[in-house]
């Protein structure tokens, strides 16, 4: 049982404790993302994590900041995504007051000194450049661009070089001040947490400063959330985008809208999509691998928003291959539109995700992930029982439904990366390889 702590004018608290198991995960868990940014803002969420890392109060560079994690064996780490930013530790069970105290302090008092900030600058541009030099990274960035456009699923989390380096001091200060407020956090603790660690941890948690800035107060007490900006529709299709690299492989990535991690749908759409691309014995592992040879990496996945989600289909070829590629994937499309998937296939992915559930609730670090990001979504820790009941009542006309709702081609996108100097002849080919 997951116990839950609601702070007044504080953060959230989640405790799952794991007696068996010898070490702790923590995760900070902040209710601001990409899609809290204006344009002009692009990447300052992602900005403001890399500079948590810089330099506490008590650790006043970033070298000790990392030894006191890392000098006892600990890993600590962060990530920024479209709604949340994500601060975290492990480390063995003895460790735990230390790790508290390095975590809170990192989100709550770093010291944002003007020269890190310079560097920083320059290494996140260099981390969008890497970026853009990573084919298949780069259609994951070309897709969300195509589906989404100028709004902020549609950017790069990490910003472009232009928004970063037009980001000054004070105006990441002032996004830090409005956003990073406790109220707007949760702290999701895993692990060995012993009755003198839980008093340590009531301790530290009173040292923090309540929320001190109404603009981050959430509505509903018991949930973060910073306020994000209205999502627009996705840009119809279908089109294709192309950047031309002169590499030896092409990537591709093909996408659709997704449900919500609201939606009731949400559910049939895990079972759909690993039907489709989770796995090797997914249809698209078996039809593009093992049957004509065509990828060695090809698959799906999918990210869940509050309002929408993204749906994309990921593959490498030859060069000469797109075509025929993108023709295959669209004959599987057809092939779930019009037929489904069947009951032997709607009972495997049934028990792999309750299987997958069950061995991941081994890991403190994935435990404390979990809790953070469903308190996030749902205002409450989801117990895992529910999520496999949820996923044992789809059945496969729920999924064939959802399948004709979403494949349509009026909703596809597609990105490329590759050696392609002629651009134009390869959309005309590929848009007439799309037969949804």
């Amino acid at each position: 049982m997951v116990e839950t702590i609601v702070v007044p004018g504080g953060p959230v608290v989640l405790l799952d404790t794991m007696p068996h198991i010898r070490s702790v995960a923590m995760q900070c868990l902040i209710g601001v993302g990409a899609c809290a940014e204006q344009q002009e803002q692009s990447g300052i969420s992602h900005l403001i994590e890399h500079m948590c890392f810089k330099g506490t109060r008590s650790w006043p560079d970033p070298r000790l900041l990392s030894m006191a994690i890392e000098g006892v064996g600990g890993v600590m780490d962060a990530s920024t995504m479209y709604e949340s930013t994500v601060y975290w530790v492990k480390v063995a069970d003895i460790h735990t007051d230390l790790a508290l105290r390095i975590l809170l302090e990192m989100v709550s008092q770093p010291l944002f000194v003007n020269q890190e900030l310079e560097k920083e600058r320059r290494v996140i541009v260099e981390e969008i450049r890497g970026i853009q030099d990573s084919p298949s990274d780069y259609t994951d960035v070309l897709i969300q661009s195509a589906l989404w456009g100028d709004q902020p699923l549609g950017r790069d989390i990490a910003g472009s070089i232009e928004s970063v380096n037009q980001i000054g001091h004070a105006a990441m200060r002032s996004f830090w001040q409005a956003h990073y407020q406790p109220s707007n956090m949760i702290l999701s603790i895993a692990g060995h947490i012993t009755p003198q660690q839980r008093q340590s941890i009531e301790h530290v948690l009173a040292t923090l400063p309540t929320n001190t800035n109404g603009s981050a107060t959430r509505q509903d007490p018991t949930r973060p959330g910073s306020p994000m900006l209205p999502v627009s529709p996705p840009r119809p299709g279908p089109d294709v985008v192309i950047a031309t690299r002169m590499i030896e492989q092409g990537s591709f990535c093909i996408g659709f809208p997704a449900p919500s991690y609201h939606d009731p749908d949400r559910f049939a759409f895990r079972v759909l999509d690993t039907v489709l691309g989770g796995g090797m014995s997914s249809r698209l592992f078996q039809e593009m691998r093992e049957e004509r040879g065509l990828s060695y990496n090809v698959g799906s996945y999918h990210s869940l928003f509050a309002s929408t989600g993204m749906w994309a289909i990921y593959g490498g070829v030859s060069a000469d291959d797109m075509h025929e590629s993108i023709a295959v994937i669209c004959s599987l499309l057809r092939e779930l539109v019009a037929h489904g998937i069947t009951e032997e296939e709607l009972a495997l992915v049934q028990s792999q995700v309750r299987g997958s559930l069950l061995l991941s609730l081994e890991n403190t670090l994935t435990v404390a992930s979990r809790q953070g990001e469903l308190y996030l979504h749902y205002g409450y820790v989801v117990p895992p029982e529910e999520t496999i009941a949820a996923i044992e009542a789809v059945t496969t006309a729920d999924v064939h439904r959802l399948a004709q709702q979403l494949l349509r081609r009026e909703m596809m996108q597609i990105a490329v990366v590759g050696p392609y100097p002629d651009s134009d002849s390869l959309r005309s080919s590929l848009l007439e390889a799309i037969t949804l």
